[in-house]
């Protein structure tokens, strides 16, 4: 029975959720444990204790900015600066923000991996379902980089989806390593103070683990290739790589926010 606890409070979770809508968490816990009464055994409420761990952070109310968001917003600092005194180009800025991409994906593959882990049923859909995201979305990212690296950069090896050269010869050309380093630790903080403090990784579902960085990715870099692009024409005056950097800190901000605020 302890086994399967979390399997059950998984979907009791999403039931409740479903059913009781505008209950916070340990609401839904109270509504259990009166209707299981006085004489509920440990079991019983060793599962509503589960089930409440388990509710999905949309019926959480919430209304503070998760403190992952400024830190967020003080990394993107980083290529403002880059911009206004290191003289970076856009293929500067777009190599940051593919490089960032990647860095997403990693995490994200972590999330899959720790989520729940107290759910043996669970590892079943792991072991198919990490390596199938790695797969997929290394080659989403490959693509994206392809663009990156041959449309800005010129660089022709990119073509044959060979970025590992390009990538190190951007990052030493233009000193990307402290503000890669940053934008690094600022998700990685995310993830340990979001993902793992605050308990998001009882409550995730690897179904939603495996699409969610593909929405907030495409938008965002869409939006920053059209801007690169135009930056580009422009001939990458400091006004309009700024305007870039702005836009991709508020997209990322915003997307941010969604998702951790609950």
């Amino acid at each position: 029975m302890r086994l399967l606890t979390p399997l059950f409070a998984r979907h009791i979770a999403r039931d409740l959720s479903v059913r009781h809508p505008n209950l916070a968490p340990e609401e839904i816990g109270a509504l259990m444990r009166a209707d299981l009464g006085p004489a509920a055994s440990a079991d019983h409420l060793r599962l509503v204790d589960a089930v409440v761990a388990r509710v999905p952070a949309e019926v959480e109310h919430e209304p503070e900015k998760p403190v992952s968001a400024w830190v967020l917003v003080a990394a993107n600092l980083v290529p403002l600066a880059g911009v206004l005194w290191w003289d970076w180009s856009v293929f500067a800025l777009l190599v940051l923000f593919w490089m960032e991409n990647v860095v997403i994906g990693l995490l994200f593959a972590l999330r899959m991996l720790c989520a729940d882990p107290s759910d043996p049923a669970l590892w079943l859909g792991k072991l198919f379902m990490i390596p199938f995201f790695c797969v997929h979305y290394g080659m989403f990212t490959a693509v994206h980089g392809m663009f990156v690296f041959m449309l800005f950069g010129g660089d022709k090896a990119a073509q044959k989806l060979e970025l590992a050269a390009p990538a190190l010869r951007a990052a030493e050309r233009y000193d990307l390593w402290l503000p890669i380093g940053v934008l690094v630790a600022s998700h990685a903080f995310s993830f340990l103070w979001n993902y793992l403090y605050r308990g998001e990784f009882r409550r995730a579902q690897l179904s939603r683990l495996m699409a969610k960085p593909y929405g907030r990715v495409m938008v965002l870099h869409v939006a920053i290739i059209l801007g690169g692009f135009g930056a580009a024409l422009l001939g990458s005056p400091a006004w309009a790589l700024v305007l870039l950097v702005v836009l991709k800190t508020g997209l990322d901000y915003r997307a941010h926010v969604k998702e951790h605020s609950g």
